[in-house]
């Protein structure tokens, strides 16, 4: 069997028990897990948030996980070869869900936050050229409709880094990349969301 597999059964056996151990270990083996689940959660539905709306979710996770005796850990039975990494991963997204439904994202306190246009140079009007208010607000709409027509992946980098501010490197291991593949990642992000809003503008009347 599988190392990894063996300890997580060990794990889980331990958790099941009341090991007070175990259950450290378990918090400790897949606490990186359930923060990038629970972003990515938040993201792939246009919901804003900051570092202390990530420890909540990810504290509740783990709080379910333990609730009631550890029923949700009991319910796992690693069948038709679900990890028990799938397992919790689909308890966060689970979890992170119906605290949006409960909470809803205005009683959370959350605002939506767009990308700021002089955080992409390359999609401001040309030196020199004035520009309205207006002007702006309509960049502004033909960059959001741009960031639609990306891939899951550029959008998901743009938004991280952009919107929510992640230096580089946090969306790097956010996203499981090299600091290297990181930049180049945003560099043909950027490039294709120029084309997108680009094409967007000389396809008007």
């Amino acid at each position: 069997m599988n190392r990894s597999l063996e300890e997580d059964r060990q794990i889980l056996a331990g958790c099941l028990s009341g090991n007070r151990k175990a259950s450290e270990t378990l918090v400790r083996r897949f606490s990186d897990l359930v923060y990038r689940s629970v972003q990515y959660t938040l993201m792939s539905r246009n919901v804003p948030f900051n570092k202390h709306d990530l420890e909540d979710l990810h504290n509740t996770v783990f709080l379910r996980l333990f609730e009631r005796r550890c029923k949700k850990l009991r319910q796992y039975r690693g069948e038709s070869g679900c990890s028990l990494t799938s397992w919790i991963r689909m308890i966060t997204v689970r979890t992170v869900i119906d605290h949006l439904r409960k909470k809803g994202v205005d009683a959370i306190g959350w605002q939506k936050r767009r990308i700021p246009l002089e955080a992409l140079p390359e999609l401001r009007a040309h030196e020199g050229t004035s520009h309205t208010e207006d002007d702006d607000t309509e960049r502004q709409r033909m960059v959001e409709d741009g960031m639609q027509r990306l891939a899951p992946r550029d959008r998901l980098f743009l938004k991280l880094h952009f919107e929510q501010g992640l230096a580089i490197k946090e969306v790097a291991e956010t996203m499981q990349l090299s600091v290297g593949n990181a930049y180049t990642l945003k560099h043909r992000a950027i490039q294709r969301l120029k084309l997108n809003v680009f094409s967007a503008e000389n396809d008007e009347p």
